[in-house]
């Protein structure tokens, strides 16, 4: 009976034996996934100084803030190109002065330079209306900076009434 028993068990290890060696089918994943990101290229500035009064003005002179008055906060995650101009071609207020795109002051006629935190005289912008100019290249990105303003009072002018104009920076991708 022992001898049975023992010749039934033998072929019933041998076949667990068996499957133990012959590999399992292993499943692959039906599914993979990727996480993917992107910072946006954002281009973003801010004066700490929005309004300015040179004050009294003679005929032929001209008045200037320090170079580095007018503070830019520079949120850009890019280098950019910053320009300057004036937003009208006349300032108003009483008999109105026009502006000189040159930079050169005349009769009635009023000029302003910008320079950005270095001398007077030294790296000057005009700043024009009709054409913006570079005050600011290749600015590094997170990087804040300061300019001055320097207005050139008219050769001669009609009134006393206080004139007005905007200024306006524009920061783009360099």
């Amino acid at each position: 009976m022992m001898k049975k028993w023992i010749g039934r068990l033998i072929p019933i290890v041998l076949l667990a034996l068996l499957s133990m060696l012959v590999p399992a089918q292993v499943f692959a994943s039906t599914t993979a996934d990727v996480t993917v990101n992107a910072t946006p290229e954002y281009i973003g500035i801010a004066v700490n100084v929005t309004d300015y009064n040179f004050a009294g003005v003679a005929p032929s002179t001209w008045t200037n803030t320090t170079t580095g008055h007018f503070g830019i906060t520079n949120t850009s995650t890019v280098s950019t190109n910053n320009t300057i101009k004036v937003l009208a071609s006349t300032w108003v207020g009483g008999q109105a002065w026009n502006h000189a795109e040159d930079g050169v002051p005349g009769s009635n006629t009023v000029a302003l330079k910008s320079n950005k935190g270095g001398t007077w005289g030294t790296g000057d912008v005009i700043v024009a209306c009709t054409n913006p100019l570079v005050l600011a290249s290749d600015q590094a990105a997170t990087t804040d900076w300061a300019f001055g303003l320097a207005l050139g009072a008219p050769t001669e002018f009609s009134d006393g009434v206080q004139k007005g104009n905007c200024v306006r920076i524009t920061a783009t991708k360099a």
